[in-house]
């Protein structure tokens, strides 16, 4: 598995909001400090379609921001993060996160109640490159990762010779 924990955080669209975690799987609370956490998932100044990343004691956090419509009120922001292994590439998990965020979006699925209820399913989905299900919608994780791997982690060509 690549990743050990994914974090929803969230910074209602509503005057004095702060940021919160509203998910995480497995639960965070093993870990540390969730005040320290939220920090790296959720920076300060995070702008709608940035991604961010940070350290957090072994692991790599790598958070992208997005945003929820809402019909009152100012719209939410959300962060979904991955917390990596130091060994992990990030550059792979940056497109897999803004492709489901992207797909969700796009099926009018993209709601804190569809993304907190199947954030276990997410979760699983990207640490084994399994597609999975949200209600009836695909998200072909296992497309995706072998895409992306296919160009980010191109073989380098073995140089030989001598240069002077």
């Amino acid at each position: 598995m690549a990743s050990d924990y994914a974090i929803l955080a969230k910074l209602g669209g509503f005057v004095g909001s702060n940021p919160e975690i509203l998910s995480s799987f497995p639960s965070v609370s093993g870990i540390g400090d969730e005040e320290g956490i939220l920090n790296s998932c959720f920076p300060v100044g995070a702008k709608v379609g940035d991604f961010y990343e940070d350290r957090y004691k072994k692991y790599q956090v790598l958070s992208y921001v997005f945003k929820v419509h809402q019909l009152a009120s100012r719209d939410d922001l959300f962060s979904f993060s991955v917390l990596l292994h130091k060994r992990e590439k990030v550059e792979v998990y940056k497109p897999v996160l803004k492709a489901l965020v992207d797909k969700l979006d796009e099926n009018g699925m993209l709601k804190e109640d569809i993304l907190t209820e199947y954030h276990k399913a997410i979760y699983e989905g990207i640490n084994n490159e399994e597609d999975i299900y949200i209600k009836d919608l695909l998200i072909d994780f296992s497309r995706i990762f072998k895409e992306i791997k296919a160009e980010v982690l191109k073989q380098k060509p073995d140089l030989k010779g001598s240069f002077f």
